[in-house]
C-alpha cells in the first residue's frame, strides 16, 4: 500500500510538472536590448501559451519594445490560467517611442474576445515611453495605459499583479474596470504617471478588488490624478485599499462595501456616493493640495476613525461631509467621525447636508472644532454650540 500511495504521489508530481510549462519569449524570436519590434514575438508566445492549457511566459531580464500596429486594446492578450513573469525591474517590457504621438495604447490585459480568469503578473517593470510632462488637452496621448483590464461583454476573474514597477505612462500605469472580479495588486511601485497610477473603475457584478502594499516614488512629471483612483464604478461592491504609500491623492467614489485602512497619503482623501465606507488608521498630511483634507459627499454608512488628517494653512477645513443637493438629494447619512487627530486652518469638521450623524472622541486643532448647517440628529462631545445657516 506504501508503495502504491509513492508512486501515485510521483505520478502526480510528474503531471502537475507537465501541466507547468515555461515559455520563454526569446525562444519565440523576442530580442533583448536592441531596436526590433518584439510585439509579435510576444504575441506567439501567449498563443502558445493559451494552446497548451496555460503555463509561464517568461520574460527574461533586457529591454523588450512593444507596439500598437491596429486596433489592439489591448495589445498583449493574456490567457487564462497563465503567469506572465519577469525577472525583476530589469525584465522590461517597454513602448515604442511612437506612442508619444497617438492614444489608446494599452499594454498588457485579458483577450477582448472571450474574457478571462486566473491571470498573474509579476516581477516585471513596465515602461509607457512618455515624454510629455503634463497633461495638457489636445497635446497629452489619452489612455495609454500599462495594465488595461476591461471587457463589456466578458468576465476577466481572478487577476494577480505583484511586484510590478509600472512608469511613464501618459494615461494610468494599471488600470481595471468592467466585469472585472478578484482583483489583486500587491507591492508594485509606480512613477509618472500624467493621469492615475491604479485606476479601478467597475460595473454591475464587479466586486472583490484588493490594492495593498503599493507606492509611488517620487514623480519627474506633473500627475494629474490620483495615485489610488476608483471612479465610474457602476455597481463596483467590496474594494479594500490598505497599507499603501500614496505621494498623490487616494479618490474613492461610488462604492458599495469599501475599506479604506492603513495608508499614508500626501495629498486628500475624496469620495462620493459611496454605500458602507470605512476609512481609518490612515495618516493623511495635505502637504500642496488646498481644500478640505478628506472630503466625503452623499455618503450612506460611513465610519471614520482613528486617522491622522493634517491640513496646513491652505486648507481651511480637516474633514468635509455633505449631501442633499440639487444634484442628489442623498444626505451625507448614518455617520460615525471618533477618535481622529484633525488639525486645520479654520473649522476641524465640518457638515452641511447631512442626518444623523456622532461626533466623539476626537482630538481637534483649528480655530473652530464643528461647523454643521442643513444637519439632522447630530451627536456631539464637541464644547461648541451648534449653529444653523444656510447652504454654501
Amino acid at each position: 500500500m506504501k508503495l502504491y500511495t509513492a508512486i501515485m504521489l510521483a505520478f502526480a508530481a510528474v503531471g502537475g510538472s507537465l501541466q507547468a510549462k515555461e515559455f520563454d519569449i526569446t525562444q519565440y524570436g523576442a530580442t533583448p536590448n536592441d531596436d526590433t519590434d518584439d510585439t509579435t514575438a510576444i504575441e506567439n508566445t501567449l498563443t502558445a501559451c493559451a494552446e497548451a492549457g496555460g503555463g509561464t511566459v517568461l520574460v527574461p531580464a533586457g529591454t523588450f519594445l512593444l507596439s500598437r500596429r491596429n486596433n489592439e486594446s489591448p495589445i498583449l492578450e493574456v490567457p487564462s490560467d497563465t503567469t506572465v513573469r519577469g525577472e525583476g525591474a530589469a525584465s522590461i517590457l517597454k513602448f515604442d517611442p511612437a506612442v508619444n504621438q497617438s492614444n489608446f495604447w494599452r499594454m498588457i490585459g485579458a483577450p477582448v474576445d472571450g474574457g478571462a480568469k486566473n491571470i498573474v503578473i509579476r516581477d516585471l517593470h513596465l515602461d509607457g515611453s512618455n515624454t510629455h510632462p503634463k497633461y495638457v488637452k489636445g497635446e497629452t496621448p489619452e489612455h495609454n495605459a500599462g495594465l488595461w483590464f476591461y471587457n463589456k461583454l466578458h468576465v476577466i476573474e481572478n487577476v494577480s499583479v505583484l511586484n510590478v514597477l509600472a512608469e511613464n505612462f501618459s494615461g494610468d500605469c494599471m488600470a481595471f474596470s468592467y466585469n472585472c472580479r478578484a482583483i489583486t495588486v500587491r507591492d508594485c511601485v509606480l512613477r509618472n504617471f500624467i493621469r492615475q497610477g491604479i485606476q479601478m473603475g467597475g460595473s454591475p457584478g464587479a466586486r472583490d478588488y484588493l490594492v495593498t502594499g503599493c507606492r509611488d516614488l517620487e514623480h519627474s512629471v506633473q500627475p494629474g490624478g490620483s495615485t489610488i483612483h476608483v471612479e465610474h464604478a457602476r455597481g463596483l461592491t467590496n474594494v479594500i485599499i490598505e497599507n499603501n504609500q500614496c505621494r498623490q491623492s487616494i479618490l474613492a467614489g461610488g462604492v458599495d462595501g469599501m475599506i479604506i485602512r492603513g495608508n499614508t497619503v500626501t495629498g486628500k482623501i475624496v469620495g462620493n456616493g459611496n454605500t458602507n465606507l470605512v476609512i481609518r488608521d490612515n495618516i493623511v498630511k495635505a502637504g500642496d493640495k488646498t481644500g478640505a483634507v478628506v472630503q466625503l459627499g452623499y455618503t450612506k454608512g460611513l465610519i471614520l476613525r482613528s486617522n491622522i488628517i493634517e491640513g496646513t494653512k491652505d486648507n481651511p477645513v480637516g474633514v468635509y461631509v455633505w449631501g442633499t443637493s440639487r444634484y442628489n438629494d442623498q444626505p451625507g447619512e448614518d455617520v460615525l467621525i471618533a477618535d481622529n487627530l484633525i488639525t486645520a486652518a479654520e473649522t476641524a469638521i465640518s457638515l452641511n447636508g447631512t442626518k444623523d450623524v456622532r461626533v466623539h472622541g476626537n482630538t481637534l486643532h483649528a480655530p473652530r472644532h464643528l461647523l454643521h448647517k442643513r444637519t439632522e440628529a447630530l451627536q456631539s462631545d464637541t464644547e461648541e454650540p451648534a449653529s444653523d445657516g444656510a447652504a454654501e
